[in-house]
């Protein structure tokens, strides 16, 4: 028994289905892939460049009474 369609070519319909469904559901992956990129960029970078922008001014107060610290002791030191 082959599975034939009336045209002859065997399979033909069932390869075309399968095309279809691989050809939608990679068009519906690119169009979330999209989407989801879309988000990062515009809700999630800015947060984390302003999250790493405080950050920094954080780290660079900190720096600056470690500086401060050392400089009173070196300054105690020699008095």
């Amino acid at each position: 028994m082959t599975q034939q369609n009336p045209d002859g070519r065997p399979f033909s319909a069932a390869g075309q289905k399968l095309d279809d469904v691989l050809g939608d559901t990679v068009k519906r992956i690119e169009d979330e892939t999209k989407q989801m990129i879309d988000y990062i960029n515009d809700e999630v970078v800015p947060l984390v460049r302003q999250h790493s922008t405080k950050g920094l001014r954080i780290a660079s107060d900190k720096l600056k009474d470690l500086a401060d610290y050392m400089e009173s002791t070196t300054q105690q030191k020699k008095g």
